[in-house]
């Protein structure tokens, strides 16, 4: 796909490594790669009309990241070989999908031990703690072929990761545009205290199509806009005929320009560190984002890994 579509819906989204995963493939050290699906819709899609809000407060966190394919090492064809996983220790929580190791092209099968096991069973053990990968002895379990590439895709524990990856925050994120700076706004239910002045949360505002009582949902009725004037940065509204004393709630529908934060600048985000956006996504828009994966001079893993990030999306209302 050429763009990412993300979709916002109660309070938090997950998103990435297993399903739609923010994947970053051919990875250079030292310098910065751009995620090849940017731009990322990042929707408000929490739809509806009376009540709706924008999403408020909108933060981006790492909860996971995944090191696809990572090569530990070639076979020999000895006996009980063993390789490492770089980046320990793993998170084990007996998922076929969180630990793959391929021999080759072909995906072994995880046991807890060799006892029992047949001669040309292709298996593998795993200590998550210290990312040892062990081999059968043809007895017990099969020898990887002589001159086989032997790759592990597995996520480490983000909390115990250090400084290689937690600590210096590679994955990069930046807030460059909008899907649209216009936003219409259709019957929006507001109340107010005065008689004359109705306040709508919403700014800049361009126009003001018209005000109108909950009750009369068809417009049938009086617009008490009509003849008014507006403040396009404060959101007041002066009407121009007087709702009644103690009116029920109002229909508004005004257009507004929305203010995005086109960023300059990428800021780093992990485990420990989010990222907070200066403004809100109304409601069926979107922040149009830029991800990008800054790696160290000389970071590991090394070896012709894919990285991928599962991030965490935080919004009030």
């Amino acid at each position: 796909m050429s763009n990412a579509q993300l979709k916002m819906f109660v309070g938090t989204t997950e998103w990435g490594t297993l399903l739609n995963p923010i994947s970053f493939g051919a990875v250079l050290s030292g310098q910065v790669t751009l995620w090849g699906s940017n731009p990322v819709y990042l929707w408000n899609d929490k739809g509806g009309l009376l009540d709706s809000v924008p999403a408020r407060d909108v933060e981006v966190q790492v909860t996971e990241m995944q090191i696809q394919d990572e090569l530990m090492g070639v076979s020999d064809g000895s006996p009980s070989q063993s390789f490492n996983a770089l980046v320990v220790p793993i998170v084990d929580t007996l998922s076929s999908q969180e630990i793959l190791v391929k021999v080759g092209t072909e995906y072994w099968d995880r046991v807890g031990s060799f006892s029992g096991t047949s001669t040309d069973a292709e298996i593998y053990t795993i200590d998550t703690v210290t990312g040892l990968v062990t081999f059968g002895d043809s007895v017990n379990g099969k020898i990887p072929p002589t001159s086989d590439s032997i790759y592990i895709t597995y996520m480490p524990k983000l909390l115990l990761y250090g400084e290689e990856v937690a600590g210096n925050n590679w994955l990069e994120v930046q807030s460059v545009g909008a899907t649209s700076y216009s936003v219409v706004v259709v019957d929006e239910m507001l109340t107010s205290t005065l008689t004359t002045v109705v306040i709508v949360p919403n700014t800049i505002i361009l126009s003001v199509q018209g005000v109108w009582l909950q009750s009369d949902p068809g417009h049938t009725g009086t617009d008490y806009y009509a003849g008014g004037s507006f403040d396009a940065y404060t959101g007041y509204l002066t009407l121009g005929t007087a709702l009644p004393s103690g009116t029920e709630p109002v229909l508004v529908s005004y257009t507004y320009t929305i203010i995005d934060d086109a960023e300059g600048d990428v800021s780093p985000v992990g485990y420990l560190v989010s990222h907070v956006f200066a403004n809100p996504i109304p409601k069926n828009n979107a922040k149009l984002l830029y991800f990008g994966l800054n790696v160290p001079a000389g970071a590991t893993p090394s070896g012709g890994s894919q990285v991928n990030f599962r991030i965490r999306i935080k919004y009030s209302q």
